[in-house]
């Protein structure tokens, strides 16, 4: 059953124009996306209505845990009516609004938006008990339905395109030990050699999810790039480098980050290899 109604959407999507890190297919196929991207530009050129039009004022929510609500404005850039559903859960693609356990709670979960519209949704916190030394990771779906044009074509020959996005919200707790800014200068990293391959692990010993929109080894004249999925707080991650053996004792780290705005910010780290 969709969250809407009771056929299962054919297609889902998302608007492509956003931060990977912050935005994501429902698919979560990572290896598919430039053929997830491809075809979803088809069906933009094939039938205007296939791309995601409901789009959120951020990228990302920050949430105070001890906030009672928050606000969040959407948008309807669509030149046509949409039926939106709003809920937050923790980011399973297959799970339905009904089965979130989520301690927010968005208001109202179903609304209407015309062509050009906005409206401001509320996210009402439960007070469920959430851990106080580090953030808690949700996610905030918003699954929209297009209208059905008016016209002489056979309802046998549409095709209608329902769309789900998801992004980011973190509940924050107010007091922990430092702010999040610091988050590039306490990241730790480190290069092994294998005997086929080398690491590079990166730890994460802060209280913050950790979004990396690029992270660049330099060691010698070889320079890697490597994908990164977020890392949680107080917890670890490992890139693999390939062979870089015999051409350099020390390595330089050049990442960006993902800010609570959902801008970059850069860091930059010289470390000794690992052999």
């Amino acid at each position: 059953m969709s969250p809407i109604g009771r056929d299962e959407p054919k297609i889902r999507a998302t608007r492509i124009k956003r931060i990977w890190n912050d935005w994501r297919f429902p698919s979560g196929f990572h290896a598919l996306r430039f053929v997830i991207i491809f075809g979803v530009m088809i069906m933009q050129a094939w039938n205007p209505q296939a791309i995601a039009g409901v789009t959120p004022e951020v990228s990302r929510v920050v949430y105070a845990a001890d906030a009672a609500e928050q606000s969040l404005q959407v948008f309807n850039v669509n030149d046509y009516p949409v039926l939106a559903q709003a809920w937050i859960d923790d980011g399973r693609i297959d799970a339905l609004p009904q089965e979130s356990t989520a301690p927010i709670v968005v208001i109202p979960p179903i609304f209407r938006l015309g062509r050009g519209d906005q409206t401001s949704l509320r996210l009402i916190n439960s007070g469920a008990a959430l851990p106080s030394d580090r953030e808690s990771l949700f996610w905030l779906n918003i699954y929209e339905i297009p209208s059905t044009p008016n016209g002489s074509m056979a309802e046998s020959q549409l095709v209608t395109v329902t769309m789900r996005t998801q992004i980011k919200v973190f509940v924050r707790p107010r007091k922990l030990p430092f702010s999040s800014d610091e988050i590039p200068k306490r990241l730790a990293f480190s290069v092994k050699i294998m005997t086929d391959e080398s690491l590079l692990e990166i730890r994460n010993p802060t209280p913050y999810y950790v979004t990396f929109s690029k992270i660049q080894t330099d060691i010698g004249r070889i320079s890697q790039v490597s994908s990164v999925e977020m890392i949680a707080p107080y917890s670890q991650t490992i890139a693999h480098l390939g062979e870089v053996k015999g051409i350099g004792n020390s390595a330089r780290i050049r990442f960006s980050l993902i800010d609570d705005d959902g801008n970059p910010f850069y860091g930059e780290r010289n470390i000794d290899i690992e052999n």
